[in-house]
């Protein structure tokens, strides 16, 4: 949530120094073990084809900023390390299969989920067959960001500035919770009755540490009043989904509120010459933060502001912990047993003159249909497409047009077929624009993760290549594959099926069917419903992004078989279809050696032989980022976000003086620990009691008094910066740096959470 403005005050050969430091601190990953696996309680195995379609949403704490190996647009930072992937490949290991849809997004206050006008609009963004949503949220809103930079950035804190920032959080906090109330409302009217949501609390962003700020005759006890406004938000949010809980039965919301006594003791040091080693929250310059095999927290160097003060990698696999703890394996009022999946079809109808008495029998049996995809799928959608020929064979032609977009509701379907005019083609009917009815339908808005199948009814082969377009059946198949992917079935009344249009239909994993007569259409549309929801559920939980000659760890762990059991998963690593490695178990690593943007392909096969297949995008790049090279501010360096703290068009990871503050502003210290002593009195003041002054600050919450979860309180285990490896704290520090006996990197604060 944390972003922290441009300063002028830089200092090069500090910033060389620091440099020195990131060497050290990648020699230091060397002996980093691996953090303990994400195991949270043992569940009984539960087998089940009832697909759970979970929707994250949020802020940075959703996302996943600081957790790495991220995706999607640079600046959601959406990681698949977060803790909402890690809960659902819990729930996959369950043999609950679950996917997973995550439009959360850094930066996002309240507004941005709702879908008034935010931003990121997300709740309009949410597919309608969600049936659990997961998020964080309210951060932004109080400006946590804010809070970061004034009360712990060196450079940027004072005492007078933090209280004010953190008192005006306070007030705050209400609006948080009529808007989150809001979002939940929003939730509950475009979802069915049967989801659920879980929205996770905040940790506090300070150990008890004592942290008081002082400048200019003002002190604050600026860690405690940070602390305590994290509890109120707890109390805020606890209360708001007790209220919410209690006047709509029809969406049951569950808080995980053990965030912050989970957290105890593995916050971030406030000092800033002070490292937690047992921080689940990424302190500055550091990401990606992992237990080594003493027990303490190791990290990689980072410039990327927003990376900071947000969980590391333990820290989400904790977050992950609780859920499961608390959550389990969502259970379902109305689980819809027996069905095989969710389904869209696109109805690709030649609407020249000889098909008239063809789609009459359809239209006259188009509700049974309906009703029989209604039996069989647990959601469902039919849309409406024609195509005649090029408009050069006759005035009335065009190529294709889109007659009725995706709905569950019968009579706009039988109005669109109804709206048809038979007229058009060519002198012969030699020929239609086929693919420019499958292309129509191809490019239409189709649900992620649910089985697409394009029904093609004509009496007329394609064109190949098409006039005025120029596909080809190759082409065609091409965009289908691509759609993660579309089946495409054919269903003949006259000449249709010519060998350019088997191959299109082979190639997509679809069939064709010859209809002798009107009568047979409506059941062989049924026939070819049918088939495609006989098959498999594929699905690779992408897309993925790395750099050329990394390892990357594929998951589609959410296949599931129809019937029986999956035997076997066939891999297409480079999008031409051709399956190049075959395995028994649905996770793989995969080393890809060149640049490669474009889909991978999986298809599963299920004891029955019956085969799908799901694509997902795939960016190889050489750097290991999204951006560019023409426009990448360090082409040669990761950097995801693009960070340039001094706007020099140099991005931090790169640049060799990125504009840091080294000092605090004039006047500005911490009581016990950089102060002058006040003439007559101690260095250490008695801390003031947060209530008092002409602005009121929240009260200090007790402190808990259970045991933290795995490390001892961070008052009794806080390090200095000179021994804990990564990087220093304050320009003290630097002839420990330049003896190189440790890691120390300056430990400023700045703005972070997003």
């Amino acid at each position: 949530m944390y972003r922290i403005k441009s300063s002028s005050i830089s200092n090069s050969f500090f910033s060389t120094l620091l440099r020195l430091c990131s060497i050290i601190t990648l020699l230091s990953l060397i002996s980093i073990a691996t953090s303990l696996p994400f195991s949270p309680p043992a569940s009984a195995e539960v087998k089940t084809n009832n697909l759970i379609r979970a929707t994250l949403l949020g802020d940075s704490y959703s996302a996943g900023n600081g957790a790495g190996d991220y995706y999607g647009p640079k600046e959601s930072y959406r990681s698949h390390n977060n803790w909402a992937h890690k809960y659902t490949r819990w729930l996959n290991d369950q043999g609950a299969p679950t996917t997973l849809e995550n439009l959360a997004y850094s930066g996002s206050v309240t507004s941005d989920v709702l879908h008034t006008d935010g931003k990121t609009n997300q709740i309009d963004k949410m597919s309608a067959d969600t049936n659990l949503v997961m998020f964080t949220i309210g951060g932004n809103d109080v400006n946590f960001s804010d809070i970061v930079q004034q009360c712990f950035a060196l450079g940027m804190r004072d005492a007078k500035t933090c209280k004010e920032k953190v008192t005006n959080a306070n007030t705050q906090l209400e609006n948080v919770k009529t808007n989150t109330l809001t979002i939940l409302q929003q939730i509950d009217d475009k979802l069915t009755n049967d989801a659920q949501v879980i929205l996770v609390g905040y940790p506090r962003l300070a150990s008890n540490r004592e942290y008081i700020l002082k400048d200019d005759g003002v002190e604050y006890n600026a860690g405690a009043g940070v602390r305590s406004l994290s509890d109120s938000s707890m109390q805020i949010q606890s209360t708001l989904v007790q209220e919410w809980n209690n006047s709509h039965p029809s969406l049951k919301v569950t808080y995980i509120d053990g965030v912050i006594d989970t957290f105890d003791g593995h916050e971030p040091d406030p000092s800033v010459k002070d490292r937690n080693p047992h921080r689940w929250i990424n302190e500055f310059f550091e990401t990606e933060g992992q237990t080594d095999e003493n027990g303490n927290i190791q990290s990689k160097s980072s410039w990327d502001t927003n990376e900071f003060y947000h969980p590391n990698l333990v820290g989400h696999d904790e977050i992950a912990k609780l859920i499961a703890k608390k959550v389990g394996i969502p259970s379902f009022d109305n689980p819809m047993l027996g069905v095989k999946g969710d389904i869209d079809i696109v109805f690709a109808i030649d609407s020249t003159g000889s098909m008239k008495n063809n789609v009459g029998a359809l239209r006259a049996r188009v509700s049974t249909i309906i009703k029989q995809t209604q039996q069989g799928a647990s959601s469902y959608r039919f849309a409406l497409v024609d195509y005649k020929d090029h408009p050069d064979f006759n005035a009335n032609n065009y190529l294709a047009r889109t007659d009725v977009d995706f709905t569950s509701d019968g009579p706009t379907l039988e109005k669109g077929l109804d709206s048809l005019t038979y007229e058009g083609g060519n002198f012969g009917n030699t020929n239609a624009s086929v693919y420019s009815g499958v292309m129509q339908a191809v490019n239409m808005k189709w649900r992620n993760g649910v089985k697409k199948i394009v029904v093609v009814i004509g009496d007329a082969p394609p064109r190949d290549p098409e006039p005025g377009t120029g596909y080809t059946a190759a082409s065609v198949a091409k965009a289908a594959y691509e759609v993660d992917p579309v089946s495409v079935y054919g269903i003949d009344t006259g000449h249709l099926n010519s060998t350019e249009f088997r191959t299109l239909v082979t190639s997509s994993s679809g069939t064709t069917a010859n209809a002798s007569s009107p009568d047979q259409v409506s059941d062989l549309v049924n026939n070819a419903i049918n088939s495609e929801l006989n098959k498999p559920f594929a699905w690779i939980q992408g897309p993925y992004v790395a750099k050329v000659g990394d390892s990357v760890d594929i998951d589609a762990a959410a296949s599931h078989a129809v019937s029986g059991s999956l035997t076997s998963y066939e891999w297409d690593f480079n999008g031409d279809g051709v399956y190049d490695e075959t395995a028994n178990s649905p996770r793989i690593t995969h080393t890809f050696t060149e640049e490669f943007s474009g889909v991978i392909g999986l298809r599963v096969t299920q004891s029955d032989g019956q085969a799908a297949v799901a694509t997902t995008q795939v960016d190889i790049t050489d750097d290991g980022d999204s951006t560019p090279r023409d426009q990448d501010n360090c082409p040669d360096v990761y950097n995801w976000g693009q960070s340039d703290f001094d706007n020099d068009g140099v991005g931090d990871e790169c640049d060799p003086d990125p504009g840091f503050p080294t000092e605090d502003k004039p006047g500005v210290c911490v009581v016990g620990e950089n102060c002058p002593p006040d003439s007559g009195a101690p260095s250490v003041q008695p801390t003031p009691d947060p209530s008092s002054g002409s602005v009121p600050t929240p009260a200090v919450v007790p402190e808990p008094t259970k045991a933290p979860t795995a490390a001892p309180t961070t008052t009794a285990s806080r390090r200095s910066l000179s021994n804990t490896g990564p990087r220093a704290g304050r320009l003290t520090t630097l002839a420990v740096i330049g003896m190189l006996t440790g890691a120390a990197v300056l430990h400023y604060r700045r703005r972070v959470i997003s």
